[in-house]
């Protein structure tokens, strides 16, 4: 049995793909890869494939860049007519999908965020919604990570296999779950983990900072991509209590020094932040949207905002109650159990890729 992980970015395969990998390796599954930029897609040995998928807005109207890629995903299909076609990514899932809507192939889209969400563009939805409907027609089996695009799935393509899994799952061991937690004071320390980007919420992220300048709290933020321009409204603004900094590999040993998490992301799939963040006692402040509802419970392990402005209100209620803030850091910990676990969730896929097999 062969499987081809087909995405946009090496990111994506390089950040949350090269575990479930590896675990079908062992399994004793042909695993390869198609993406653009192959160079830097982290996986030793195993054949890879370069497909030029447009990644900014002005490839997205460039036809030339459809026909190269058009010629690119025949020469791998022509090579693996029987593999399984394993689709991340909005972009790779609906071209992939798209220029093969006439042969006959097994295809699992593992769905990280339908591009269509509640509280968006009416337009923006019901244009998205009508591409996946259409493209569902060449899809096996849907892999869902939050209820919102589980229920669409379910409702609007009933004859589709959909499975739902708790994301890409944390790489812990059961043994360490239910860890325990020494008790904190208050909240000096606020974390960030998002990419830098508009939609990750850094702009109203700023404007939490302006709120909190005369108070003796800190926001560090930490994501992929350039920060520059955000880092140019803070040097504007002459804010002393924000910082900017680069992806750090190792950031998932350094949650526990932090006292909240704050995520201000207005769309998302399931994010691994708010579970990595959960399990080392963070409660999470964020958004009433699509997986972090599925995630946080308000005034149990987190709290949502209706804006930004309502974050200083909710910090401050946490810093007057010393109890209820380690009560809270406990039930984030309680949250995650054995069902967000990495190796639990590759065998479910495991499972669900061999019997389409």
């Amino acid at each position: 049995m062969k499987i081809i992980f087909i995405c946009t970015k090496p990111i994506t395969f390089n950040s949350f793909l090269r575990i479930q990998a590896h675990y079908f390796i062992k399994k004793g599954i042909d695993v390869e890869i198609a993406s653009s930029d192959i160079q830097n897609i982290k996986f030793k040995d195993n054949l890879k494939y370069r497909i030029d998928f447009p990644s900014k807005i002005t490839e997205l109207f460039n036809l030339l860049r459809y026909i190269k890629v058009f010629f690119q995903i025949k020469g791998l299909v022509s090579k693996n007519p029987k593999a399984i076609f394993y689709l991340h990514t909005p972009v790779a899932s609906h071209i992939f999908r798209l220029f093969n809507f006439f042969n006959k192939l097994k295809i699992v889209y593992f769905v990280h965020g339908f591009r269509f969400y509640q509280n968006s563009n009416l337009l923006k939805n019901h244009f998205f919604k009508m591409i996946e409907k259409i493209l569902s027609i060449k899809t096996d089996i849907f892999i869902t990570i939050n209820n919102e695009d589980y229920n669409f799935v379910k409702f609007n393509f009933k004859k589709k296999f959909c499975y739902k899994l708790n994301g890409i799952g944390l790489n812990l061991t059961e043994s360490k779950l239910k860890k325990k937690i020494k008790p904190k004071k208050v909240i000096k320390k606020i974390l960030v983990i998002a990419a830098y980007k508009k939609e990750k919420g850094y702009f109203e992220i700023i404007k939490v900072a302006e709120l909190l300048k005369n108070s003796k709290m800190t926001i560090n933020c930490y994501g992929d991509g350039q920060y520059y321009k955000f880092n140019k409204i803070k040097i504007k603004k002459k804010l002393k209590n924000i910082f900017f900094n680069s992806f750090d590999v190792n950031l998932h040993n350094k949650i526990k020094n932090y006292d909240i998490l704050l995520h201000l992301s207005k769309r998302e799939g399931l994010p691994v932040c708010i579970m990595q963040s959960l399990y080392e006692g963070l409660p999470v402040i964020c958004y009433n949207i699509r997986g972090n509802n599925d995630l946080i419970k308000d005034n149990f392990n987190g709290f949502f905002v209706h804006s930004y402005k309502d974050v200083p209100n909710k910090i401050n209620y946490l810093n007057l109650d010393e109890n209820f803030y380690n009560n809270t850091r406990r039930n984030a910990v309680n949250s995650i159990n054995k069902n967000f676990l990495k190796n639990q969730i590759n065998l479910k896929l495991y499972k669900i890729i061999k019997n389409l097999s």
